[in-house]
């Protein structure tokens, strides 16, 4: 007998983007293994794209979405009272008073709300969902965060409700730059709240065993309740694509968002020199950018490197869109600026793997540079190599010309199937009970 789950996510379809993907996916798959998925999520927010076609998968998942007195939610009821905005309309270049309003509400939000401004959300969240579990025999509350506040409402239900608690962590909570302190208080009251989340669930979820064991460690509590189920990839995404040709041109593409983390200031001063040594390049080669440009960086780096000829502007795709654009690639591209301990693991990083396509890394190292080494799909370079990128660059587009060229098999890899992670998911939820 099929038993219900109630899944609260605040970063949901249609938001875009990789972040709403591991929760749309489980609650996809869970189905398939007795569980029945019931979402819990905000309303249309003020967010930074917008995919729809990530709804048609779910159709047959109940989704329920609430109010809240966020700020992403307040903007949005303000200043979007037409069908398609800006987001929608999946035009990611630099917007000066997007990018603007980004960095205010960060940095506002961080002095005011603890652990962020999502807390505004949870009186919603919490009323709504307590509200299914009285109509629904709901066995299991399932929290994914970021916002890390969501297992804040996870554990307010499970006290009211009685129902078991699975905490899934994304991403760290108080490790390197993943949340954001202004004051020595603030960082105490985080820590104070995520030692408090992580005693108190029933399982804990870590997206990567780094992150597991980071969470254990600062847990003081029981060991066995820490599990990790990594992020991956939909074979049902892929089906139509394995046909899919390659480009005309020698491309390269980049899919995911731009930010601190993943600056793109070392692949193109390496892409400058590349294309100044070698004239031959010029009408040979092309660089293709797909997601979201947080702050403005790409262009200004087209503009200052003179780039304008080889890369155009930067655009938001639907996923499926995507992935054709990654299906039809030669080289595909990721930067991963690491400035702490932290873990940065780009959820793009499995589609990569999964399209067979080789990867170039720029990066320090890290999980993902260790998994692309060790499955030896690709290469990894330190952001301060500028010439050895460059020289990588040139040796793919080189083999390529003389035939040498190599593709891995699409959809090898089926440890990040997520059907099978799901399975995963659900075997602790199975187990809880």
């Amino acid at each position: 007998m099929s038993k219900n789950v109630i899944i609260l996510s605040y970063y949901f379809p249609p938001m875009g983007m990789g972040g709403t993907q591991r929760a749309a996916k489980f609650a996809k798959y869970l189905h398939r293994f007795n569980w029945n998925a019931i979402v819990v999520t905000v309303k249309n927010v003020r967010y930074y794209a917008h995919d729809d076609s990530l709804l048609e998968e779910i159709r047959h998942v109940p989704v329920i979405r609430t109010g809240s007195l966020d700020p992403l939610r307040i903007v949005h009821k303000l200043s979007h009272k037409k069908k398609k905005t800006d987001s929608d309309q999946h035009v990611a270049g630099s917007n000066p008073s997007r990018t603007f309003m980004n960095r205010l509400n960060d940095r506002i939000s961080g002095w005011i709300f603890i652990p962020d401004n999502k807390i505004l959300w949870l009186p919603f969240a919490i009323y709504r969902s307590w509200r299914v579990i009285r109509r629904n025999r709901v066995k299991v509350i399932f929290t994914t965060s970021p916002p890390q506040s969501v297992h804040l409402a996870g554990f307010f239900i499970s006290k009211l409700t009685g129902v078991k608690w699975v905490a899934d962590f994304r991403d760290a909570w108080t490790e390197g730059e993943s949340q954001a302190n202004p004051t020595l208080l603030h960082a105490r009251i985080n820590r104070f709240l995520e030692r408090w989340v992580l005693r108190r669930a029933d399982r804990v979820i870590g997206m990567c065993a780094h992150l597991t064991d980071s969470l254990k460690q600062k847990s003081g509590s029981k060991q066995d309740k820490f599990i990790t189920i990594m992020n991956g990839y939909d074979r049902d995404d892929f089906e139509s694509l394995l046909n899919t040709g390659l480009e005309e041109k020698f491309t390269i593409t980049h899919c995911g968002s731009i930010s601190k983390v993943s600056s793109p200031e070392p692949f193109l001063k390496a892409f400058r020199l590349l294309i100044d040594e070698h004239e031959e390049l010029r009408q040979d080669i092309h660089v293709q950018y797909f997601g979201i440009d947080i702050f403005g960086e790409l262009n200004r780096l087209i503009t200052e490197l003179d780039l304008g000829d080889y890369i155009r502007p930067m655009t938001y795709l639907s996923h499926k869109e995507a992935l054709k654009k990654i299906m039809g690639s030669h080289l595909l591209q990721i930067t991963i600026i690491k400035k702490s301990a932290e873990e940065v693991i780009s959820g793009k990083i499995f589609e990569y793997l999964g399209s067979g396509k080789p990867i170039l890394l720029i990066s320090r190292g890290g999980f993902v540079a260790n998994l692309i080494k060790k499955l030896n799909r690709g290469t990894v370079i330190a952001e301060n190599d500028i010439i050895t990128i460059k020289n990588v660059i040139y040796n793919y587009y080189h083999a390529y010309k003389l035939n040498k060229y190599v593709l891995e098999p699409p959809l090898a890899i089926n440890e990040f199937d997520r059907e099978m992670l799901t399975g995963q998911l659900a075997d602790v939820f199975n187990k809880l009970l």
